[in-house]
């Protein structure tokens, strides 16, 4: 069988790029790591097929592994992460989510350039040096969602409401499955490319997700975008933290949802709690640390309400389409952008199904979506 012409240098480098040893990469690819580094030093070129299972293995384009010198390696985002102590990781699963969005921010900067009705959006800027409480609830004022709004909103809701107002900023919100080991959630905000907050879909939990979604615009607002991990331990996770516990219970919606507002430490009940949070779409243990930052809950009592992590499982056949998990994963603001330049031509058709990867038939599909996630923006 004919042999592939390949770099050694480029199989190195793909290997690395995605975090991989010779001994995990040599077993994605069902060879020995004698035979992979034969591969890499060039003293074996890959069969058709052999290279083909490279691409697949490694998750990157064919065309990438054709070059004949390395491409230029983007630098990884600011790591906010401390992990105890322990050197933070970055599993093949984050690496090739981290390299989708990527590819999906260079879509839209694209269309940046050609299009001169493309608005960049201009984000307010806070201080971390200031009290994160006071700019967190001035923020939320800011945006235009009232108590009253919030509190319509069916319980569950919460995570795709808080989602398409922050797109509605001009951010884009991606959905991406990998290890809940690696975070929960990432921000960038590169030179020129558009800011975006990415979400990890293995956290099942709709209040989870929000508040890594709020966390995250917090790390946007402040223009320090990066990887987190929601811990205290680094200053800014801590500034974000509390930025995302003000902006999603105010004390005005603390005081309607709750039955009293002591002026001391008080005694709360579970269901009290939970009723609560419920009405306001936030997880309990959340609402109790922000009561505890209050002075009207005792501290630590957020420890009667760690919530259980919910972890995506696999399953046999999903229920959902196609169609509606992936337009859920690249989001109004994404799915607007490209749909809004095909209408104005300044992309054709087969461009948008690239930049989509739909089909054009499910293009409706997409207008539909755009026109859901703005009804779920409004603050009417």
């Amino acid at each position: 069988m004919a042999e592939i012409p390949v770099s050694g240098r480029v199989l190195t480098w793909a290997r690395e790029f995605r975090g991989l040893s010779l001994a995990e990469a040599a077993d994605k690819l069902g060879i020995t790591v004698a035979e992979l580094e034969q591969y890499e030093t060039e003293v074996k070129q890959p069969t058709l097929t052999k290279f083909e299972k490279f691409a697949d293995a490694y998750r990157l384009p064919q065309a990438t592994l054709f070059r004949k010198t390395p491409p230029p390696t983007p630098k990884m985002p600011k790591d906010f992460r401390t992990f105890d102590g322990a050197p933070p990781r970055a599993s093949f699963e984050f690496l090739v989510a981290l390299s989708n969005v990527r590819t999906l921010q260079s879509t839209m900067l694209r269309i940046d350039e050609e299009d001169d009705e493309f608005r960049r959006p201009v984000l307010r800027e806070y201080d971390t040096k200031k009290d994160a409480v006071t700019q967190g609830e001035n923020e939320r004022a800011a945006i235009g969602i009232s108590v009253a709004n919030q509190l319509d909103w069916d319980s569950g809701s919460g995570f795709r409401h808080w989602r398409a107002i922050v797109e509605k900023t001009g951010i884009a919100v991606f959905l991406q499955k990998f290890d809940l080991q690696d975070c929960r959630g990432f921000s960038l905000w590169e030179d020129d490319i558009p800011p975006t907050i990415v979400i990890n879909k293995a956290d099942e939990s709709e209040n989870g997700r929000t508040f890594t979604l709020i966390h995250e615009y917090a790390h946007l607002l402040v223009r320090q975008p990066g990887i987190s991990d929601l811990r205290n331990g680094h200053p800014i996770e801590a500034f974000c933290n509390r930025f995302a516990a003000a902006f999603l219970m105010p004390v005005t919606a603390l005081r309607r949802v709750l039955p009293v507002w002591p002026d001391r430490i008080y005694a709360w009940d579970d269901q009290t709690i939970y009723n609560a949070a419920r009405a306001l779409n936030v997880s309990a243990q959340a609402l109790v640390i922000r009561l505890e930052e209050l002075r009207k809950a005792e501290h630590g009592l957020n420890r009667r309400f760690i919530p259980k992590i919910k972890i995506a499982k696999k399953r046999e056949k999903s229920k959902v389409s196609y169609v509606k998990r992936h337009l859920s994963e690249i989001g109004g603001r994404y799915i607007a952008t490209v749909m809004s330049a095909l209408d104005r031509e300044i992309i054709d058709g087969v461009q948008a199904s690239q930049a989509l990867a739909l089909k054009p038939p499910h293009f409706d599909r997409a207008r539909e979506y755009v026109a859901r996630q703005a009804k779920l923006a409004s603050a009417e």
